[in-house]
């Protein structure tokens, strides 16, 4: 069966493309046919004009398909509330695996979709939420762990890490990030156990990945003193106390760091204040004091899938670092005229 490319067709006649005879299989809100004719994908998860996000699980006569190349067409479909948006053929552009497991498919469209249809298959039904904000600042800890539940919720959680001796915003910490290293990881990496070492007995938590900077803690507090060894001459001392700067870091680095296997999406970026203004219009504020890192004042701002940071080291001019869980996210940044090092979107 043949259907036009950009046309509307139902579930059924999507599917019949594949071939007379065609294997079926469903996996949450995605069906995938294997037939004599071509394999077939319905999934939400079109990320820009031109690529979709598969999520797993995945059958294994799937996985065989899409893996292993047996020179049968693939044709990609977006679901939409009321039936599926021919994508047309499209082919496999990264596998996404966790401990060997196929997780995550992306595809590339061989005719990028047209910009006005974006928002109709573009946007995701869910997002990542903000719920997390409302328990700030009075309780940081528990903001932490259902934000990493939340924006994380595609990675299993996995057994923590021995924390014995540690305070209990550290120990919280490990919970949250147990199984996920892309918690523990990127351009802030927190140990698993602190290290001895700091001056007048401090242990050391974490370091840089550049190696310019450890992260301290005073020693014996039940919520204590985070300190930075290595950005002045003596420890320099963060505005927040530990349970508050875990969230705050955690924030931090999703807005910063790009995942190895693609869990999140975003830019960094030059602006001026009405430029900063602009982009975290739609965003709450979160009602934690300003990190020293990785800018005197670096502030930070969400909403749900987004994270922005925004980093002041005078006043005129900002560091923009944006993640987000979905890269439609991103089109109302194109317009604003930003000097992108680098843009997902």
């Amino acid at each position: 069966m043949e259907i036009r490319l950009w046309s509307v067709a139902g579930e059924a006649d999507a599917v019949a493309v594949a071939g007379a005879g065609a294997k079926v299989r469903e996996t949450g809100d995605t069906v995938f046919a294997a037939g004599p004719d071509a394999t077939v994908v319905i999934a939400r998860g079109l990320r820009n004009a031109e690529d979709l996000t598969v999520s797993g699980p995945f059958p294994r006569l799937i996985e065989g398909r899409l893996t292993g190349g047996d020179g049968l067409p693939l044709h990609a479909f977006a679901r939409l509330g009321d039936g599926c948006l021919a994508l047309g053929t499209a082919r496999v552009s990264a596998l996404g695996r966790r401990r060997g497991v196929l997780h995550r498919l992306d595809l590339r469209l061989d005719t990028p979709l047209p910009e006005h249809l974006l928002d109709l298959a573009g946007t995701p039904a869910e997002q990542p939420g903000a719920d997390w904000l409302d328990l700030l600042p009075e309780d940081p800890v528990k903001a932490l762990e259902m934000f990493v539940a939340d924006w994380y919720a595609e990675v299993p959680p996995g057994t923590p890490l021995p924390a014995r001796g540690q305070p209990e915003p550290l120990r919280a910490f490990h919970r949250a990030a147990a199984g996920r290293p892309e918690v523990y990881g990127g351009s802030l990496l927190v140990h698993g156990e602190p290290a001895p070492g700091g001056p007048a007995g401090m242990p050391i938590i974490g370091e840089s990945a550049d190696g310019t900077f450890e992260v301290l803690i005073e020693a014996g507090a039940d919520d204590p003193h985070v300190y930075y060894q290595g950005l002045s001459d003596q420890p320099l001392r963060e505005r927040e106390r530990l349970s508050a700067y875990l969230m705050l870091m955690v924030l931090a680095r999703a807005a910063m760091d790009r995942p190895p296997d693609g869990l999140a999406e975003g830019g960094m970026a030059f602006a001026d204040r009405a430029q900063a203004r602009r982009i975290v219009a739609p965003l709450r504020r979160v009602p934690l004091r300003p990190l020293r890192w990785p800018c005197a004042r670096s502030r930070l701002y969400a909403g749900p899938g987004t994270v922005v940071l925004l980093g002041a080291d005078d006043a005129d001019w900002f560091e923009v670092y944006v993640g987000t869980r979905h890269r439609s996210v991103l089109r109302r940044l194109r317009k604003i005229g930003l000097d992108w090092e680098h843009f997902d979107g």
